[in-house]
């Protein structure tokens, strides 16, 4: 990503939004300081001043409706950060779209939330301007609030796309909580590896960057063992993943040295289970950090000491959340509420009651276990075999206690009739060195029998999105054909 050639520079102010406000304050301070490193080279605020400026420029050139929804397609690196910065400057809501998603995904969240062009990049470190396009799409604009300055993406139960309007204000209040809970410093630099485009990646990088100045260590490439060689090479301390990638870690037969830089690993997409928490401790002698949190919402809780995932719970709230549990029963458990500045202000296309007036009612339901968050199970995922409910989460909880397994998820799958609902379970055993019969005996033991999964599917891996989300069309490819009782290996 090239500097710009002029001597004379001011950043610009960006007056209409307090992320742009926080971000030429940075740049007036700390102009040549480092906002993202890499192999590729040296990114600095004043640099990314000067791409914003002109990207600015560009998209000015195409005469978009004034305020009309923009969205952005840009790996992570420079053209991320400075792509962001010029849509906000010109007042467009930026839609966060993963420009890994298949077009077609792409294409409907792009139609359902009325981006009408997009700002998109193959590289996220181009080395010319004109490697950013900006193009119409076609779509027709939908009414969103006039405050929204980043829409998230999310899915409800029917996958379907939608959005999360949030204003700059909401954003910066999650990411001042995530700071100050997480505990990052001024010294810090943080390992990009998870999307900018994710809630998660969103926040605690590309915000950490522009508002409180820290480096950001992008990998070279998409490869495993990159991320590793990246925080070795440029000293990174922070390294916010996923629980997929530290599986993936845990499975090669020569685990690569730990850099002695990191001096904190945080997970968060999905729930990381008891025998990789364990595990990663053993094998590295530190341990991991949960995060908990929601595209509505950000940030919801936090293991601060680093033992919660060990212990089956997610931490305790974040800094300035307030957590509750909905209707809780006679047993604690309730549907986990969240009130705090950092709630969206809506959905989009169309609004629920269950995100309004800075209060979110998640699907998950929990109880609080010694202080801490324990999640259970989701509301909306219950699996009724023959009139009984089975929670899928107690199913994979017993699964991933068993010696071998090393993750695990259940859903529901098609019995003998049309009417018949039996469990399935997708094992994943990297040493291939369990079977049905194994994995079937230690489930009788340990569950009632309309909970024993009657499918069982053996996977390498279970296969995850980028956003460490189980992929369950892929996972759902992987079953079997067949009525009753299934033993499998994929």
């Amino acid at each position: 990503m090239p500097a710009g050639t002029s001597t004379n520079w001011t950043p610009v102010e960006g007056r209409d939004d307090a992320i742009c406000r926080a971000f030429h304050r940075l740049a007036h301070r700390r102009a040549d300081e480092p906002l993202i490193v890499g192999a590729r080279g040296r990114v600095t605020a004043r640099d990314i001043d000067r791409w914003a400026s002109a990207i600015a420029a560009r998209i000015g050139d195409a005469r978009l409706p004034e305020r009309s929804t923009v969205a952005l397609a840009v790996p992570n690196g420079p053209a991320f950060l400075a792509g962001l910065v010029a849509l906000r400057r010109l007042g467009h809501p930026v839609l966060l779209v993963d420009h890994a998603a298949p077009l077609a995904d792409r294409g409907r969240a792009v139609s359902t939330l009325g981006a009408v062009a997009m700002v998109s990049a193959t590289d996220g470190w181009p080395g010319a301007i004109d490697a950013v396009s900006i193009d119409a799409t076609g779509a027709a604009a939908i009414e969103v609030p006039p405050s929204t300055a980043v829409i998230k993406l999310t899915s409800g139960s029917t996958g379907m796309p939608r959005g999360v309007a949030m204003t700059a204000e909401q954003l910066l209040a999650d990411e001042a909580a995530l700071a100050s809970t997480m505990g990052f410093t001024e010294r810090d630099r943080l390992l990009a590896m998870v999307p900018m485009s994710h809630s998660y990646g969103f926040t605690t990088l590309v915000l950490s960057a522009l508002v409180r100045g820290l480096p950001l260590v992008v990998p070279a490439d998409a490869g495993p063992l990159s991320p590793i060689e990246a925080a070795r090479l440029f000293a990174a301390t922070i390294v916010p993943t996923v629980p997929a990638y530290i599986q993936a870690l845990l499975r090669l037969s020569t685990p690569p040295a730990w850099p002695t830089s990191v001096r904190r690993v945080i997970t968060a997409g999905a729930v990381l289970h008891v025998a990789p928490a364990v595990a990663f401790r053993r094998r590295y002698g530190r341990p991991i950090h949960v995060f908990y949190g929601s595209s509505e919402c950000g940030g919801i809780c936090y293991d601060r000491e680093g033992d919660a995932a060990e212990r089956g719970t997610v931490g305790t709230p974040v800094d300035g959340v307030s957590v509750t549990l909905a209707d809780a029963d006679a047993h604690g458990e309730g549907l986990v509420t969240v009130q705090s500045p950092a709630v969206g202000l809506t959905y989009l296309p169309a609004a629920e009651a269950r995100l309004a007036n800075g209060q979110f009612q998640t699907s998950d339901i929990a109880t609080w276990r010694e202080g801490a968050l324990a999640l259970q199970r989701r509301a909306d995922g219950v699996i009724n075999v023959r009139g009984r409910k089975v929670d899928p989460g107690e199913v994979e909880s017993v699964l991933t206690r068993l010696e071998g397994v090393d993750d695990a998820v259940v859903m529901a799958g098609d019995g003998r009739g049309p009417d018949d609902t039996i469990v399935r379970a997708f094992v994943a055993c990297r040493t291939r060195h369990l079977d049905y019969q194994q994995v079937w005996r230690w489930c009788q033991r340990h569950l009632a029998d309309h909970k024993v999964p009657r499918s069982i599917v053996i996977v390498e891996a279970i296969p995850r999105n980028a956003r460490g989300k189980v992929d369950r069309v892929a996972l759902a490819g992987l079953a079997p054909a067949g009525d009753g009782d299934q033993r499998h290996h994929a």
